[in-house]
């Protein structure tokens, strides 16, 4: 039985139209495009795990990959399940998943380059959403280790993370091979396959933790985005660095008698986040963010920043970005700006009610310990949606902005928290007076009239109105 049979056979017939991709072919499985009856004809993707691997890695891999999906069915940044999967037996021919078809541009048809061109401004919000969805994988202790652009969506502004079959527990220190990538993998991933049992042991003992090599591919990806070059010169390069760190983690004095080609692979490296930065610096990318993106470029692992410190570089440059945008009344540039920040506290408040109590403590804490971030994107939000005249979806801001106030008060002063809740109320009222709700708005904008200075000047001025 062929694989479109034995799915129409398996599904009952749920699923038409199956067409394979093979131009999008994974590394342990082929992709399928179908129409799902079921759900009003939606586009599905069926996802076969290649059926020449023995019975043992195909079951392994199939629950590996359903297992690690189901863990962030609500991070929109990562491809989603349909519905439950079918069980299989060892007895069945081929094992599949059957995932959302995710429309849009893949970042690149391999793992050497990236195709498509973005304006570099959107380079860096597409990097943020990537870190967004890579601070909730490490979290739990793994490491995704396929960050290249084949597995990469763009619908838009929006990225999508495709493959999540290769991912594992940063714990395990396993020695697993990254499948491909020398453009994106970092020096400490694997050199040549020759000395790859010695390097697996290495690298446990001293190059530290795995989630690093995440790092790296995220800079090199948005060194590439921005700069228009892939940050290895060619794969001689790349491969180049891997031997230098080998002989560097078993010898530190093979420092003194380097080898020319590893000088002249570190100089080129050195060379180009040196480049980066200050192209970075030409774009006013705030001095901490710069650091962070071109410190994620370091050949040695520890040099590295972790994905708390890429967010916590992230955030405030985003949301300045759309306060920026928002004086210079650009309305359409704040929502683009804000949007994904909004966005990734809203992600982490749904995984801060996670079954897994050490994961859900930690989804807590960044909330808490960035809760004046959070309270900001959603009045700058909220703002720029009362000045583009969408008053009730203003007014749905600015009541979850005072929700997130009452949720995560020990992120911030009483003082802070009084004078964002002054805000609020404020902004609250003025929806209500423009939604032609005027006796509510005249009663809140009188529970604000004790306010002083220019705050309360506005408030009686907007008191006046209302009782006009």
């Amino acid at each position: 039985m062929n694989i479109r049979d034995f799915i129409h056979t398996k599904t009952r017939g749920r699923y038409e139209q199956i067409i394979e991709m093979a131009q999008e072919e994974g590394g342990f499985g082929r992709l399928y495009k179908a129409l799902d009856t079921e759900r009003q004809n939606r586009e599905v993707c069926i996802k076969v795990i290649k059926p020449h691997l023995s019975k043992e890695l195909q079951i392994k891999l199939w629950h590996e990959e359903v297992q690690a999906l189901e863990l962030y069915h609500n991070r929109s940044g990562i491809v989603h399940l349909v519905d439950k999967q079918y069980e299989f037996t060892d007895d069945d021919p081929y094992w599949f998943l059957v995932m959302e078809y995710v429309h849009g541009k893949r970042l690149g048809a391999s793992k050497y380059r990236i195709d498509v061109d973005v304006e570099e401004e959107q380079a860096i919000r597409l990097i943020f959403q990537l870190c967004s969805v890579i601070y909730s994988i490490h979290q739990r202790g793994k490491y995704h280790q396929d960050i290249f652009p084949d597995n990469i969506k763009i619908q838009g502004e929006d990225v999508i993370l495709l493959d999540l079959g290769g991912m594992r527990e940063a714990e395990r220190r396993s020695g697993t091979i990254i499948f491909g990538g020398e453009m994106y993998s970092p020096p400490e991933v694997s050199p040549t396959r020759l000395r790859m049992k010695r390097f697996r042991a290495l690298r446990k003992q001293k190059m530290g933790s795995f989630e690093s090599a995440d790092i790296f591919s995220i800079g090199a990806l948005c060194y590439e985005l921005i700069m228009g070059e892939s940050f290895f010169q060619n794969i001689e390069q790349s491969n180049q660095l891997k031997e230098y760190i080998y002989d560097y983690y078993v010898d530190p004095e093979t420092l003194k008698r380097m080898k020319r080609e590893y000088q002249e692979a570190l100089n080129v490296a050195q060379r180009r986040a040196q480049q980066f930065s200050q192209y970075l610096e030409r774009l006013e990318v705030s001095p901490q963010l710069q650091d962070c993106l071109t410190r994620a470029l370091a050949i040695h692992p520890q040099k590295r920043p972790n994905i708390e410190e890429m967010l916590e570089s992230f955030l405030p440059f985003m949301v300045q970005r759309a306060k920026t945008a928002h004086h210079n009344r650009q309305w359409a540039h704040v929502l683009l700006w804000i949007r994904h920040v909004e966005q990734h506290f809203d992600e982490i408040r749904i995984e801060s009610t996670d079954a897994d109590v050490a994961f859900k403590q930690k989804m807590q804490q960044h909330l808490i310990k960035h809760a004046a971030m959070y309270v900001e994107a959603c009045l700058v939000r909220g703002m720029a949606q009362f000045h583009q005249e969408l008053f009730e979806a203003a007014q749905r801001n600015f009541l979850k902005t005072h929700e997130v106030l009452d949720l995560y008060q020990d992120g911030y002063s009483v003082t802070q928290r009084n004078a964002y809740l002054l805000k609020v109320t404020n902004n609250v009222a003025a929806c209500l007076y423009k939604r032609s709700q005027k006796h509510e708005a005249l009663h809140l904008f009188k529970t604000l009239s004790t306010a002083q200075g220019k705050f309360g000047q506005t408030i009686m001025h907007n008191i006046q109105i209302c009782a006009a």
